[in-house]
């Protein structure tokens, strides 16, 4: 998380990732234990390539919402703005 800490520069945007990496691993091995998935090779890639992703993916949101604010939106629209562009990805 201390790598995120300096990219962001920001303790609070830093809280996001470190919160969506223990849950996305948690639900990711609870998934694996209930299908009867074991651990191996491949699977560790996977887990490592897919934990790279989120944290990708928090912090180019936090850099978006960041720019919405900045050009005089409140934090909320800034927000509902960029939930608006996750939830449909073709309109970007």
């Amino acid at each position: 998380m201390l790598v995120v800490f300096v990219f962001l520069r920001s303790a609070r945007a830093t809280i996001i990732p470190s919160v969506a990496i223990p849950l996305s691993l948690f639900g990711t091995f609870g998934g694996m234990y209930l299908l009867g998935y074991s651990l191996d090779n491949l699977s560790l890639m996977a887990l490592t390539i897919s934990t790279g992703f989120v944290v990708d993916d928090a912090i180019v949101v936090l850099e978006n919402i960041t720019r919405y604010i900045e050009a005089g939106e409140s934090p909320l629209a800034a927000s509902l703005r960029e939930q608006g562009r996750l939830a449909s990805p073709s309109s970007r």
